[in-house]
């Protein structure tokens, strides 16, 4: 996995909770919220074109933006 890049992320059952308060405070649904615990978690850049992103305090990438980048 290494030579192309990919890497496997996980959270554990910390990253759990902080998916349920995540949800309790922004309205995400469990798999945007995994996904910006996530990034949090290991500082990854969020890229969807998925607008709900744009409502968190991290905020997203657009993959136009990062193909122009």
């Amino acid at each position: 996995m290494e030579e192309s890049g990919v890497s496997l992320v996980r959270l554990d059952l910390e990253g759990l909770y902080q998916i349920l308060a995540l949800h309790q405070s922004v309205p995400l649904d469990f798999d945007d919220a995994y996904q910006y615990v996530a990034a949090e978690k290991h500082n990854l850049t969020l890229i969807s074109f998925d607008a709900d992103f744009d409502r968190t305090e991290r905020g997203r990438k657009t993959p136009q933006a990062v193909l122009r980048a």
